[in-house]
């Protein structure tokens, strides 16, 4: 089956939450209190069906796949989002067509890059962002 099926008809609804400067709604997802390391395994491999079943019933999927293609640097795309590994995120940009080396980064990464300037540790910025390390770690990332 294909896995961009779900976006059928909510095209439009995913660009428009990529452009948004609102932080996503994160507490709909259902891997909210799940180790988030297993989306992102070291080898770069796919995770377990595990994590990744509980994605494609997830009410905040699309928020989900929305941030990762805020933030992630096109060119190194990593883990998975929204049930989406990389190469299906390069399929959505295409499909979407967004510009291929645009960062679109919300507000928050743009905080959390300017907190890491001033000499913030990881844990402060997530804490202060209530997020994620990851997630604070794919913003500074992302700043190069």
């Amino acid at each position: 089956m294909d896995s961009l099926h779900f976006l059928a008809d909510r095209e439009h609804e995913l660009r428009d939450l990529i452009q948004s400067s609102q932080p996503p709604d994160t507490t709909r997802a259902a891997c909210r209190d799940v180790d988030v390391n297993l989306y992102h395994p070291m080898d770069g491999e796919r995770p377990a069906e595990g994590p990744l079943a509980g994605c494609v019933g997830c009410a905040g999927r699309l928020e989900c796949l929305a941030l990762a293609l805020r933030a992630e640097d096109p060119e190194a795309r990593h883990g998975w989002y929204g049930g989406l590994g990389p190469a299906d995120r390069d399929r959505v940009v295409a499909m979407l067509r967004l510009p291929k080396g645009a960062k679109l980064l919300p507000d928050r990464a743009l905080t959390a890059i300017r907190l890491g300037r001033d000499g913030w540790r990881i844990d402060d910025i997530a804490q202060e962002l209530g997020c994620s390390r990851r997630t604070v770690q794919r913003y500074l990332h992302s700043a190069g």
